[in-house]
């Protein structure tokens, strides 16, 4: 896709660090607006990004089908401020490439609290609309940590189970760990039963779990693995999102072990340093089952992501 002059594959060092730059340049509470989320998606989603007008703009599309579906998300910031008139430019030389190439013009993941930057460099000339298979699970730290209060008791039964039944090793993991968190992954997704659909995405995401593996050891980014018996059975890899919130990337654990998933998600959060109060747990996609589990846990808040057209 070349609808931005850059591309995630041939970045330099200088590219790099003006990158973190802006992805640093302001609290944009999403666990998609980060270096590494795009770096290790960028193959599957076929990346491309260029900084207009002073903000960074990425594109991505469905690399199966390439360019009819290209997307963009909101552009980032290098100084945490928008300018409406150089937003506004911005913004509408992304879609004059657009328009060129007869490709539907839409923003999406945008978060609720930076609507009000697009109201202002398009007064009345942006419709936005909620997508709540997008909005992400926001949690208290120490909730996960404790379990604490009647609507959690239940999580709190299976990992009491898990603690008085199993004996485990938690540690952080080590790039040299790859090839245990892929042969896990590979376990985990063989024992279920998939659509064709539901396989395709679990492939991409096999794939975003061994380029994550490679910055692992990287300052910001944590994670767990969970041994048993010597053989790991659980894994949480995530990185931080803001001063005082983390996100988890990617959660995986064996069926076969009673609290396992209750554990991953408390040894996740006790490896978080202490400033870090909130944990983003992602979306749920609008899968039912998956909904009901991120439900049950209680977030604190969500946060939600619109999409939006613009009427010029």
């Amino acid at each position: 896709m070349n609808i931005f002059s850059r591309n995630f594959d041939t970045l330099t060092e200088e590219d790099k660090k003006l990158m973190q730059e802006y992805f640093r340049g302001f609290d944009y509470r999403g666990a998609g607006y980060t270096f590494l989320a795009n770096y290790i998606w960028r193959t599957t989603q076929c990346l491309c990004w260029e900084v207009i007008e002073g903000y960074m703009c990425i594109a991505g599309a469905d690399c199966i089908i390439g360019e009819p579906s290209a997307i963009v998300s909101m552009p980032l910031t290098k100084d945490g401020t928008y300018e409406p008139e150089k937003l506004r430019a911005a913004v509408l030389e992304m879609k004059r490439r657009f328009d060129e190439r007869k490709i539907p013009f839409r923003m999406i993941l945008v978060p609720g609290h930076m609507r009000k930057f697009l109201e202002e460099a398009f007064p009345g000339q942006v419709e936005f609309t909620h997508n709540r298979n997008a909005d992400e699970y926001v949690y208290l730290k120490e909730k996960l940590i404790t379990l604490s209060g009647r609507a959690l008791h239940k999580k709190k039964n299976h990992l009491n189970y898990f603690l008085k039944t199993y004996s485990y090793e938690a540690r952080p993991l080590k790039t040299g760990d790859m090839e245990d968190v892929l042969a896990l992954t590979a376990e985990i997704q063989a024992a279920r039963d998939y659509g064709e659909d539901e396989e395709e995405s679990l492939r991409m995401e096999a794939a975003a779990i061994e380029e994550v593996m490679a910055f692992v050891e990287d300052d910001d980014v944590y994670s767990v693995g969970i041994y048993i018996d010597g053989k790991m059975k659980a894994f949480s890899i995530g990185e931080r999102l803001w001063k005082d919130t983390a996100v988890a990337h990617f959660e995986k654990a064996s069926d076969d072990y009673r609290g396992l998933y209750q554990l991953v998600a408390r040894e996740f959060c006790l490896s978080l340093p202490e400033e870090i109060v909130y944990v983003n747990r992602e979306e749920d996609m609008g899968l039912e089952n998956l909904r009901q589990a991120k439900e049950a846990l209680r977030p604190d808040h969500m946060e939600e992501k619109y999409s939006c057209c613009f009427f010029v």
